[in-house]
């Protein structure tokens, strides 16, 4: 297991200072504004992204009255307004007595030694929660297992601590976990209305629904390697451009199992996105990409499957033979620039 938690409310206190002091400076334009949320209303010191616009990333410093729990509030809102501001984010950590009702979790990533920011999915809608399967199933491209004093347990990944992009990746994370409550509430009110008409024997067999794809929250932080290679939490901003590359006529449906599928004209496009281009990569992937053919080829029945990995560099001259004449999987590769931008070489030859 990659990931294991920190549970020590000493180490956590250091963290959750240094997280702040980062905050605070990369958030310069600073307001007092009435928060609200399901218990009411306070007043707090709250710092802005930038200092105009309507929906400005906010951040608000938190400490409960007898010192026990601190925290980060995280939303957007329109700074100089009047109009009070609502709260994305709840990010609670322990800081006297380790505890597990708090939202907010560090995680330590063994192979690079790196903190990670996470959440535990306890999540607000009105004044009940939201439950935590259905909002790890909207989100499920950040969900990942860490070892705990409890045993195993999942955590949605925010973003390294140190990261250069740590802010905007605070900002996505804030900004899905808000879509993701906001389905999860339109489904509620019109229930089974809202879900695809696809046959349940698919859902079994990928034990998921088939659904119109969503856009995936992702860090951005790139590791250093001998070989290309990208944090697994990036990996959704690569799916997003894969589909953003194709024109809104085209069906995009995805599960907990598949990245993407994406159904143009006569074709059926499967795609398997893998954040590094070694051996066992390979090898997984071509293990999802054939169990999953089969199933994605009866629901767009007569339709020619085009199966695809997208990788951050070619595979070796082996597996490239492999691929290609023995599997019939093409292989794409994609690279982020310094800005962010996700670019993917061989999709226009491929559509």
């Amino acid at each position: 297991m990659d990931y294991v938690e920190i549970e020590n409310p000493k180490e956590i206190r250091r963290l959750h200072t240094f997280l702040s002091a980062k905050l605070n400076r990369a958030l310069p334009y600073a307001e007092t504004r009435t928060i609200g949320y399901p218990q009411g209303n306070f007043e707090a010191k709250v710092r802005f992204l930038s200092d105009a616009g309507d929906e400005v990333f906010y951040w608000s410093k938190w400490l409960s009255k007898d010192k026990r729990t601190a925290g980060s509030l995280f939303g957007h809102g329109a700074p100089g307004s009047h109009v009070s501001l609502n709260m994305d984010v709840q990010f609670n950590l322990p800081v006297v007595r380790f505890s597990r009702a708090r939202g907010g979790a560090f995680l330590r990533h063994i192979p690079t030694n790196t903190i990670v920011l996470a959440h535990r999915g306890i999540v607000t809608l009105g004044h009940g929660r939201v439950p935590k399967a259905d909002l790890f199933f909207e989100m499920a491209t950040t969900v990942r297992e860490a070892e705990t004093g409890k045993g195993t347990g999942e955590f949605l990944l925010i973003g390294e601590i140190e990261s250069p992009t740590l802010v905007d990746d605070i900002d996505a994370f804030a900004s899905e976990l808000r879509r993701a409550v906001k389905v999860i509430k339109m489904a509620r009110t019109k229930g089974a209305r809202d879900q695809p008409k696809i046959p349940r024997r698919f859902s079994r067999t990928l034990s998921g629904r088939l659904r119109q794809y969503f856009d995936e929250f992702s860090g951005k932080r790139q590791l250093k390697s001998r070989r290309t290679s990208i944090a697994d939490c990036y990996h959704g901003t690569v799916v997003r451009a894969i589909r953003d590359a194709f024109d809104t006529s085209a069906e995009s449906l995805k599960t907990q199992a598949i990245d993407l599928t994406v159904i143009v004209g006569k074709r059926v496009y499967l795609f398997e996105v893998k954040t590094s281009s070694n051996s066992q990569n390979v090898y997984t992937a071509i293990g999802q990409l054939t169990a999953h053919a089969p199933v994605v080829a009866e629901y767009a029945s007569r339709k020619a499957l085009i199966k695809v990995m997208v990788l951050p560099e070619q595979p070796n001259r082996l597996l490239r033979d492999l691929l290609k004449d023995r599997l019939g999987i093409r292989v794409l590769t994609f690279a982020r620039s310094a800005q962010g931008r996700i670019t993917i070489d061989g999709l226009k030859q491929l559509k």
